[in-house]
């Protein structure tokens, strides 16, 4: 299970660098357009909208897997133990269920737009970028269940450890 989900972090991380690409080049274009005459490239400023939107949405589903969530650092470095693993816990459901609501909301979202287009490319449905939210909301679920399985064998590792 551990490799399916380093696999989707694979998947995930490149997928952030290559819309992190597209914005730089959106961008560039985009600035471009405005001081050398006769380049005119319209579409590049919503381009490198929905490209930062996906690269946020991704790139904190991959910050969920690596831990660099929101944490209290006092309380994690100042408890041991089932307290720790109580306190760990919660968090991961937290954000489990933060990723439900992206989800269920992210879905509603998505199908509220799919009809809309992009102004300057009319060929691209802008549910394309709403549905960032619940795909980041999926992947943040997989991996705060997968880091919640991780916290919780140390913790039995840990106590098989204090009881021999």
């Amino acid at each position: 299970m551990k490799k399916i989900i380093n696999t989707i972090e694979s998947i995930f991380l490149k997928l952030a660098a290559l819309f992190f690409l597209i914005f730089i080049a959106c961008v560039i274009l985009q600035v471009a357009s405005r001081y050398i005459p006769g380049i005119r490239v319209l579409w590049a400023g919503e381009l490198a909208t929905y490209a930062f939107i996906w690269m946020i949405f991704i790139g904190a589903a991959v910050m969920v897997r690596e831990k660099g969530h929101f944490t209290v650092g006092l309380v994690i470095d100042n408890v041991k133990g089932l307290p720790l693993f109580l306190v760990q816990s919660l968090t991961h459901v937290l954000i489990a269920v933060f990723g439900l609501v992206m989800i269920v909301d992210g879905y509603g979202l998505t199908v509220q737009f799919w009809g809309w287009t992009m102004n300057n490319l009319p060929e691209i449905r802008q549910g394309y970028a709403w549905m960032a939210i619940p795909v980041g909301g999926a992947a943040m679920i997989i991996f705060a269940l997968q880091n919640w399985w991780e916290d919780f064998s140390k913790f039995k590792d840990k106590r098989k450890e204090a009881a021999v």
